[in-house]
């Protein structure tokens, strides 16, 4: 099973999980086809369909998701930590004894990525390995379809969107570094200090958003499908203050291993997809650009000279 674990280089490096205390994610899930693993499977299906009374299985005590009841399932007791290493296993690996007599896997995440590993972190370019799945986890916006195909469109492992029309025209405009967020991270960089914090975050995200409107008048003037650029983002960004990103350098709690800030941001971090679609705003993303040369298309470059 996989995790939500977010230390990718350390995890990749000592072959070790954080399962035991952290969310199991049954995202990507592979159950033996043994008599044991058919039997589990089945009775897993019977409690998400008809839970039991009590607290442990059924609302509103729990449970709201097949992965709620699961994670109930095989820690012993139901309860935190409730996995632990077999007999002899070394504490950390990735085989787990649960409960029922099961031994649970940890999926290596760098072969089996959750969203923030493989979108934000970029993990797989940084220790050269190419996943196996990839599981759109840690969204935001809406958390549901939308926003996960999203993040799928802009890597360029989305297929499933038409052809463009055809005649389409498209303006892009090329990401540079705002002047104010060059003059701040200077500022940073004179005092000894780092450039990823929320004060230059946020300058930048100004910045972009005024390129963006003016961007946006100007496709809408000159009839065009605009696409977006790839911007920079100074730190991450995390659905409630009980994150808290600001101790661990603008990083994720638990991702900080891969000083992966500054990092290309993500549609969601900057705008909400949902209400872009919901508006009828047609833009496409950078990774668009990627689809045109695949196609063999070359774009035409405008230089705009005062």
């Amino acid at each position: 099973i996989s995790g939500d674990e977010c230390a990718s280089a350390r995890t990749c490096r000592d072959r070790l999980t954080s399962l035991p205390t952290g969310t199991l994610n049954t995202g990507l899930l592979f159950v033996r086809p043994t008599a044991a693993g058919t039997a589990f499977a089945t009775r897993w299906h019977e409690t998400v369909s008809s839970p039991p009374p009590g607290k442990r299985f059924a609302p509103p005590g729990c449970c709201t998701s097949d992965q709620q009841v699961f994670g109930r399932m095989v820690r012993v007791g139901g309860g935190y930590p409730g996995l632990a290493p077999p007999a002899g296993a070394p504490t950390g690996g990735r085989l787990l004894r649960a409960d029922g007599n099961l031994t649970l896997g940890s999926l290596p995440l760098a072969l089996f990525m959750n969203g923030h590993s493989y979108f934000v972190q970029r993990a797989h370019e940084r220790l050269g390995v190419a996943p196996f799945a990839v599981h759109a986890t840690y969204t935001l916006d809406t958390h549901e379809g939308g926003a996960k195909a999203q993040r799928f469109r802009e890597a360029g492992l989305w297929r499933a969107d038409p052809p463009p029309p055809q005649g389409e025209r498209f303006l892009a405009y090329n990401f540079s570094e705002p002047p104010e967020v060059a003059a701040r991270r200077a500022e940073y960089a004179r005092r000894g200090l780092s450039a990823a914090n929320v004060d230059v975050h946020l300058s930048a995200l100004e910045a972009y958003v005024a390129e963006l409107r003016d961007a946006l008048a100007l496709a809408r003037a000159l009839g065009r499908t605009l696409l977006l650029p790839r911007w920079t983002c100074w730190c991450d960004r995390m659905w409630a203050g009980s994150d808290d990103i600001f101790r661990f350098g603008c990083m994720y709690p638990g991702a900080q291993d891969g000083n992966f800030v500054p990092f290309p941001c993500p549609m969601d971090h900057i705008l909400s997809p949902a209400a872009w679609a919901k508006a009828g705003v047609g833009h496409r993303d950078a990774a668009f650009l990627d689809t045109l040369a695949e196609r063999g298309v070359r774009p035409v470059e405008v230089l705009l000279l005062p």
